[in-house]
This record gives C-alpha cells, sequence and structure tokens, in this order.
C-alpha cells in the first residue's frame, strides 16, 4: 500500500469520528457553501456595477446594485457564523470521542505493552497528537470544502466572463498541482518526525520528574538538563524545516497566479481586445481572479494541518488497534482459600530474550507467609506478577486451590487479591477513596 494510500485511509477513519455529529456538521458544510457564493457573487457583482451603474448610468442598476451588496453581505453573516461555531462543535466533539477510546484502550492493554512504550510517549498521545487531529478533523475540513467550492466558483465566473483569458488559468494549473504533490510529501514527512520529538521530550521530562530524588542525590541536574536540551533542540529543528517548507509554498502559488495575471493583463490591452471586453467584464475577471489567491493559500497553508493530522492519526489509531488484554478465562471463584502452586513455571518476556524464570516449583499454602529473597532482577517481581495475571507462563502452570489461573476469568481472579506495591502511588482523590480504592 501505498504512503498516500495509507494517509487517505487514516484521514477518512478519522472523518469517522464526525459523523458521529452529521446534524452539526450538515449545518456546518451547508454555510460554508453558502459563504463561499458570497465570495463568488461578490466578484460577478463587479459587472453590472462598472457597465451597469458608472458606464451606462442605468437608474435601475443603480437602485438595485447596493441592495444586492447588502443581502449578499447579511447571508454572508449569517453563514460565516453556522459554519464557524459548527465546525468548532464538531472538532471539540472528536477531541473528547478520540480521548475517550484511546483511555478506555489504555486501560485494558496488557502489561507488556507498558513495559515497551514509556508514560511520556502515551500521554503524547492524548494530548498533542489528540490535537493536531481534531485540527485535520475540524479547521482542515472548513478550508478543504469552503475554500475548493469558492475556487471552482470563481473559475466558473472567470470562463463565463472570458474564456480566452481563462485559458491562462488552466495553463497553469498543472504546474500548481506538482507542486502541491510535493509540498504534501514533505509535510507529511516532518510531521511524524516532529510527533517522535514531541515523544523524546515527554519521556526524558517524565523520567527526570519521576526520578527527581535520584538526580538530585547523584548530582544529575546537569546531565539531565543537557540531555533534554538535545531533545528539545531537536524537536525545534525539525519543526523550522517543516515551516520553511509551509513558508515557502504559499509565495510560490501566489507568484504563480501573478504570472498569470500579468499574462492577462498584457492580452486584454493587447491589439484591438480592448474594444472586445468592457470595463466591467475585464475587473469583474480580475477581482475573481485575485479573490483566488487567499483560497488557494489557505488551501497550500492546510495542507500542513491535513499531513499533520495525518501522521497524528497513524500513531492513535496504532494504539486504538492494539490488542487488549485477552481473557479466555471463564470460571468465576467467590472466595478462595488461598493456597498458591507454581508448577514447573517457565517465563520469558519474548522469543528472543533468555528465561527469566526456569522450572519454577513452589507451594505457597493457604494462610501462610511466604518472603522472596534473591538479587535486584533474579525474577522475583516477574514471579508475584503471575499470580493477578500480569502475564502467563511461558510454560508451566500457576494454580490457586488447584485451579490453572488461565481458566479463571481476570475479573473474579483479581477480585480475591490484595497488593501493597513498593512503589507509592495515590490518585487525585481523598484519601478515603485511595484506601477504598476499587470495585
Amino acid at each position: 500500500m501505498s504512503t498516500r494510500e495509507t494517509g487517505w485511509e487514516t484521514y477518512w477513519r478519522l472523518l469517522g469520528y464526525t459523523r458521529r455529529y452529521w446534524k452539526a456538521l450538515l449545518a456546518a458544510i451547508v454555510g460554508m457553501l453558502f459563504a463561499a457564493a458570497t465570495d463568488v457573487s461578490l466578484a460577478a457583482l463587479m459587472k453590472p456595477l462598472l457597465d451597469g451603474s458608472f458606464v451606462e448610468q442605468d437608474p435601475q442598476m443603480i437602485k438595485l446594485i447596493p441592495i444586492a451588496l447588502l443581502g449578499v453581505f447579511l447571508v454572508r453573516v449569517v453563514a460565516e457564523f453556522i459554519a464557524k461555531f459548527g465546525m468548532s462543535w464538531v472538532g471539540r466533539s472528536v477531541i473528547r470521542d478520540i480521548r475517550h477510546d484511546l483511555f478506555q484502550r489504555i486501560l485494558h492493554l496488557p502489561n507488556r505493552y507498558f513495559d515497551r512504550v514509556s508514560g511520556g510517549e502515551i500521554l503524547a498521545k492524548l494530548n498533542y497528537h489528540v490535537e493536531q487531529v481534531s485540527e485535520a478533523a475540524s479547521q482542515a475540513l472548513t478550508t478543504l470544502v469552503r475554500d475548493t467550492v469558492t475556487v471552482v466558483g470563481l473559475l466558473i465566473l472567470m470562463f463565463y466572463l472570458s474564456w480566452q483569458l481563462a485559458v491562462f488559468i488552466i495553463v497553469l494549473a498543472p504546474v500548481i498541482v506538482v507542486l502541491v504533490a510535493s509540498i504534501s510529501r514533505s509535510f507529511r514527512r516532518y510531521s511524524r518526525q516532529i510527533q517522535a520529538s514531541m515523544t523524546q521530550v515527554s519521556h526524558v521530562a517524565e523520567e527526570a520528574i519521576n526520578g527527581q530524588r535520584v538526580v538530585k542525590l547523584y548530582g544529575g541536574e546537569a546531565f539531565e538538563a543537557r540531555r533534554f536540551d538535545e531533545i528539545n533542540q531537536r524537536n525545534f529543528q525539525r519543526f523550522m524545516r517543516m515551516q520553511a517548507v509551509n513558508a515557502l509554498s504559499s509565495p510560490l502559488v501566489q507568484f504563480i497566479l501573478a504570472l498569470a495575471i500579468a499574462g492577462i493583463v498584457a492580452f486584454s490591452t493587447s491589439g484591438d481586445r480592448l474594444e472586445s471586453i468592457t470595463v466591467g467584464t475585464f475587473v469583474s475577471f480580475i477581482t475573481a481572479l485575485a479573490m483566488t489567491l487567499a483560497p488557494v493559500k489557505r488551501l497550500i497553508s492546510v495542507n500542513a494541518v491535513l499531513q499533520k493530522g495525518i501522521a497524528a492519526g497513524e500513531s492513535l489509531f496504532a494504539l486504538l488497534d492494539e490488542p487488549v488484554e485477552s481473557d479466555q478465562g471463564t470460571k468465576t471463584i467467590q472466595r478462595a482459600v488461598g493456597e498458591v502452586h507454581f508448577e514447573q513455571v517457565w517465563f520469558r518476556y519474548s522469543e528472543d530474550t533468555d528465561w527469566v524464570l526456569r522450572g519454577v516449583e513452589l507451594m505457597v499454602p493457604a494462610g501462610k507467609t511466604v518472603a522472596l529473597v534473591g538479587r535486584s532482577g533474579s525474577g522475583k517481581s516477574t514471579l508475584l506478577s503471575l499470580v493477578p495475571r500480569f502475564a502467563d507462563p511461558s510454560k508451566g502452570r500457576v494454580l490457586l486451590d488447584g485451579v490453572d489461573l488461565r481458566e479463571l476469568s481476570r475479573k473474579s481472579l483479581r477480585a480475591q487479591l490484595a497488593f501493597v506495591s513498593q512503589d507509592i502511588i495515590l490518585f487525585n482523590t481523598s484519601v478515603a477513596r485511595n484506601i477504598a480504592y476499587g470495585e
């Protein structure tokens, strides 16, 4: 599958979140269409304004044009409000829903996921990446719909006014398309690099904050500051590369359109063409062409937002597609007696790593207190993690009251356990709720 296909599949999946709010989205799109129509109407009114009011001095046209202008701007005010408020509603709703889905997935991921992915990377997805996706789902969609309709409408008007002059635009269109395609690839590449560096910034900051006592005890402040500055500088450089492409893209497109305007002016004022084109037609055409500059500029600029959103969406959907903690156990127990038997237990974290546990045989009678003693890294925590099924043995079995733990549902098993961690964790709530935490 090509990169472009993957990117657009990601964007369509992202737009699935906006479809949940199709009424607000539809109202916003209708508002955008009417707002775009007012742009075309303003350019079209230049012809009767100049030819009818100033050149021919038609009394009826002199009365109608001000009323028409007022009506156009009245429609524009209402349409702009509906479009902007509607898309803001949709955009914030998308952020809320994606964060909800992400957090639900995070809560049910297996322990091995958190062994290989840092907390900083997960937090970067919840905060930074979600905001990037929201902009692509709302702001980018607004620009794509409204400005595309505006440009198409203005092109139709230009062909209606003078197809000979409009040919200049068609000749330069392929150049703009090639330029935009090249910019799109650059934006997406730099967006992925920026998101990776943002993840590293969060990860390094999280390590320094969580380990601040160790940092201070061993005088590691200078080292941590230097490590953070290196990653922060890398993020700055990658961001500025993308900004350089963004800053160059719009002026290039505007210069290409300026070439078209210069050619049109030269063509219109040469030979006897001045007699065949009225002042109103020429001004209306040039107004329509000039009014395409702003929407084309926004369409080029929104490409950066769109590519950042697609890159962020790929990262978020990779997390949402992570398999949750599997549970094939169906048995339940009301009250465990408490006998735990490790029966020839072998364990390793993956096929390409060494064994952490080798043939452990251990019987813990009910009601007895057992202490596991050993050097750091000898497998004590790993052995205990098999009891609540944070992981399952690679070989062998762990039994509770003679029942293989894999036959028990995780919820039923964990309801029988109490856990005092060596790491003190207090949730942001009352002391009473921390003590009584759980169902």
